[in-house]
Formats: C-alpha cells, sequence, structure tokens
C-alpha cells in the first residue's frame, strides 16, 4: 500500500484534480452541443471517461516492466491496424479513421502515439549516450515515428500524423542532438513539406485550408459575411469572441453563431465552451492543460530511471501538442487540420488514449524512486 500513499505528493494529486476538472468541463460541454445539435454524445463520453478511469488504474497498478515487454507487440499490432483501416476502415467525412467492432468505432492512430512513446523511451533506454546524439545514429527512433506518420496521412488524417511526429521529436530534442544534425533535420523536413505540397502528399482540400487561413491573415475583409459565407475557422472565431469577457448565457449562444458551427463536439469543441465562458473560463480552462502537462514534466525532472522521464515527456508532449494546435486553430492561430481537443473533444478512443497516458503517469510517481 506504500505505493499508494506516494499519489499524495502535491504534483500528483494537482494533476488528477485538473484531469477531473477537465472531465466535468467536457461533460458540460456536450450537454450544451447535445441540446443544440438534439444529440446523446454526454452519455456516450461518460462512459468513456469511466472505462479511461479504470484503465488508468489498471496500468497504474501493473509492474511497468510488463507494459515495456509488450510494447514492441502493440506497436505491429497497431500498424497492422492502421493498415486495415486503409483497406477497410469506416469512411466519415472523406477520411478513414475508423474500424468498426460492432457499436465501437476504434480509431487505432489515437492510440499509436502512445505506442510510439512507449517504443522511442525503451529504445532511448536500451542504447544511452553520453553525449548529444548524431542524425545517423537516429535512424530506428526516426522509422518508429516515420511508420505510423506516414500511414495516418494516408488515412488522411494530417492533425493526427503531425501530432505522432511532434511527439517523437520532442522526446529526441529531450535526450539530446548535436546542432548540426538538428540544421540538417530542420532542412531536410522542410524540403520534404515542400515536396510533399507540390506532389499531391499534401491533398488540395488541406491546401485549401491552409490557403485560407493564410488570406485570413494577410487579407484586410471588413465585408460583413452572413453565416453561410464564413469558413469553419471564421464560424469558430465569431462564437469565441462572442464570449466576451465573462461568456454569454446559454440562451444567448443558442442564438448566436453556434447554430452554423460544424463538428462542434469535436474539433471545435472550444468554441461553445468559450461562447458560454468567455476569456476567463478559457485561462481557467487551460490552466488546467498546464497543470496537467506540469504535472508530467515534473515527473520527468524527478524520476531517476531514463525510461520513466522519457515516457512522460512523451505523455506531456501527447497533451500538449492536441492542446496548443486545436485551440491554435479554433482561434485562428493556426490553419484547420482536424485534431481533437484532449478530453473536451468528444471522441471515446482519444479519451481512453489520454487516461491511459495519465496511468503511466501514475505508475511512474507511485513506484519509481526519485533522484
Amino acid at each position: 500500500m506504500n505505493w499508494l500513499l506516494r499519489l499524495r505528493e502535491p504534483w500528483t494529486m494537482t494533476g488528477l484534480v485538473c484531469l477531473l476538472l477537465i472531465c466535468g468541463a467536457a461533460i458540460d460541454n456536450l450537454l450544451f452541443t447535445d441540446s443544440l445539435m438534439g444529440s446523446s454524445y454526454h452519455r456516450t463520453q461518460l462512459i468513456w471517461f469511466v472505462i479511461g478511469m479504470i484503465a488508468a488504474g489498471l496500468v497504474a497498478a501493473m509492474d511497468l516492466t510488463f507494459v515495456r515487454r509488450l510494447a514492441p507487440t502493440g506497436y505491429l499490432i497497431l500498424v497492422v491496424l492502421l493498415v486495415a483501416v486503409l483497406l477497410v476502415g469506416r469512411e466519415i467525412n472523406k477520411s478513414k479513421r475508423w474500424i468498426e467492432l460492432g457499436p465501437i468505432n476504434l480509431q487505432p492512430s489515437e492510440f499509436m502515439k502512445l505506442s510510439v512513446i512507449l517504443q522511442m523511451a525503451d529504445w532511448f533506454d536500451k542504447r544511452r549516450a553520453a553525449r548529444p546524439w548524431r542524425l545517423r545514429d537516429l535512424g530506428t527512433p526516426m522509422a518508429i515515428m516515420l511508420v505510423p506518420f506516414v500511414l495516418i496521412n494516408m488515412e488522411p488524417d494530417l492533425g493526427t500524423s503531425l501530432c505522432v511526429a511532434a511527439i517523437a521529436t520532442g522526446m529526441i530534442l529531450y535526450e539530446g542532438i548535436v546542432g548540426r544534425g538538428l540544421v540538417i533535420a530542420a532542412i531536410v523536413g522542410l524540403l520534404g513539406f515542400t515536396g510533399a505540397w507540390y506532389s499531391g502528399g499534401i491533398r488540395d482540400y488541406q491546401k485549401g485550408r491552409a490557403e485560407a487561413w493564410y488570406q485570413s491573415i494577410v487579407e484586410d475583409d471588413d465585408r460583413q459575411k452572413s453565416p453561410s459565407e464564413r469558413t469553419q475557422a471564421e464560424q469558430a472565431l465569431w462564437a469565441v469572441g462572442s464570449g466576451r469577457w465573462t461568456g454569454r448565457s446559454d440562451q444567448e449562444a443558442r442564438a448566436s453563431v453556434l447554430r452554423h458551427l460544424p463538428f462542434m463536439h469535436t474539433d471545435f469543441a472550444l468554441a461553445p465552451y468559450a461562447a458560454r465562458y468567455g476569456l476567463l473560463g478559457c485561462v481557467f480552462l487551460f490552466s488546467l492543460y498546464a497543470g496537467l502537462i506540469a504535472w508530467a514534466l515534473r515527473l520527468a525532472d524527478q524520476v531517476h530511471e531514463r525510461f520513466d522521464a522519457l515516457v512522460a515527456v512523451g505523455v506531456a508532449g501527447l497533451v500538449f501538442w492536441q492542446f496548443a494546435v486545436n485551440s491554435g486553430m479554433v482561434i485562428g492561430l493556426l490553419p484547420v487540420v482536424g485534431i481533437t481537443l484532449p478530453l473536451l473533444s468528444y471522441g471515446g478512443s482519444s479519451a481512453l488514449t489520454v487516461f491511459l497516458g495519465v496511468g503511466l503517469l501514475l505508475n511512474i510517481a507511485a513506484r519509481k524512486k526519485t533522484h
């Protein structure tokens, strides 16, 4: 029972409180969007939250060595599932991202984020370097990242594939890479993006989103647009701005631009929240995500085992990059790429992935020795 007592440490309690408050905000937000759409997503999401909490508890109680041994098998299974998605996956909005398992739609790309974290942490831990890594020595971790990156982008799901790449890159930077290698990697990445743009690797509708975002920045268009003329990003930005400082009542929010905003329960879940709770409510919500991420990074700084530290950094990156990209696209700082806001957006696979990541953090916090 001593390992359970370690969970009473202030940083761990802070992270768990932040997690639970985000879940509460998510259910409240889905109750509101369900009232607009005549749906019942909040009930399904609540079930996923309960399943996620149970899964997090199970992972927290497991022997982490056992989880580590299963990581390569899990990675291979998820690669096979990603291939299966491309062949027989369910298509929604011109994307194949899900495999139907009875009443459940499983999204393998979400679980692949955790699998990449475990695989890369295991590889780096077994090959510790006393000095920063050279680029030519990183072929294996780059392959661990690139295989799912390519398969997920073929669905197409640019947002999730970029999230996988960002998580892996963060772990590599945490390990350390020589300056010349970092410059070369940046040049190769830029050339790869340019080649994908002109060769069809980035699809026309994805280019259109990027171009629309760019035009919204460089053009000064004061013309009053009707709701039907606005893009998704513009609709979301109008909804966010309508909340002002302290938000609007539910009745006022229902009569606002939210009526014309698509995907308000998934990719644009932040928009109805901001319309109802305003800037102050968003600051509070963002502080909850910051607390969750800070807990993971604090844990990475405290533990002695390199594998544990890398897993904690990876989980922090998982939450941070999804949060940063999603909130950035909702408020117009980034183009729309189709990525959910962790826990606040509806989605069972996404929620379960976050809870499994939290389970790993609890396992590390409870069982591992610190410096």
